[in-house]
């Protein structure tokens, strides 16, 4: 009889949560229209300019300053929609209703060695205010054919582990892919015609957020 009654008692409350939380997912996620519609905004542009011009300038750093001579910029400017989930009496949603992030991929050759070339970047990275967070003391903590410091990451082809083509990183809705120039279709085509590629990626950068609850009100970063 007790077993009955508590079936008879939650059962119709458990329909119920599950029916109210599958509504309120759905009006708290963010609609991929709204989410892309946020994301193509005019103050998100000019943020995603600006991220976009600093990431280039970081790049510039290498060109500049090292053997690197710069044959493939891959831009990738994403967003994310703001997510609601329900879990066995919880609700969750994420603190913002979009969230806009930019990837930048650069691809080198070089006319040295792949071994001077780096032991160059190097010797670049020692100087004060360089922006190559790459030294001799900390290569020695990488393994060969990487180094990876504040966020920078670089690799070059090995005699028998050439690098990979570009994989896109993993996200929500893209926005925009911009591989410069356009004609560099591949990392292999730049091995065959330069020799051993170097490829740096960098930090991404979220540049773009629009809190939930706050109306118009926006975040740049």
């Amino acid at each position: 009889m007790n077993a009955l009654l508590v079936r008879w008692v939650w059962w119709p409350l458990l329909v119920a949560f599950v029916v109210v939380a599958r509504v309120w997912t759905f009006l708290s996620s963010t609609s991929r229209r709204r989410a892309r519609r946020l994301a193509g905004s005019d103050a998100a542009r000019q943020a995603g300019r600006a991220a976009e011009a600093r990431l280039r300038a970081i790049v510039g750093t290498y060109v500049g300053n090292t053997p690197l001579e710069l044959r493939l910029l891959v831009v990738e400017d994403h967003y994310a929609r703001g997510w609601a989930d329900s879990g066995l009496f919880t609700l969750s949603r994420s603190a913002y209703r979009v969230s806009c992030e930019m990837r930048v991929t650069a691809y080198f050759s070089s006319p040295l060695p792949s071994a001077e070339t780096v032991a160059h970047i190097l010797d670049v990275g020692e100087r004060a205010l360089s922006g190559i967070p790459f030294t001799h003391d900390l290569a020695h903590r990488d393994s060969p054919g990487g180094l990876a410091h504040a966020g920078h990451i670089l690799a070059w082809d090995q005699p028998t582990i050439p690098l990979p083509e570009h994989a896109e990183a993993a996200h929500d809705c893209r926005f925009r892919l911009l591989w410069e120039p356009p004609t560099a279709s591949s990392v292999a085509s730049i091995r065959r015609r330069h020799g051993a590629v170097f490829a740096l990626t960098l930090p991404s950068v979220t540049y773009f957020r629009v809190p939930r609850g706050l109306g118009t009100r926006l975040t740049r970063t």
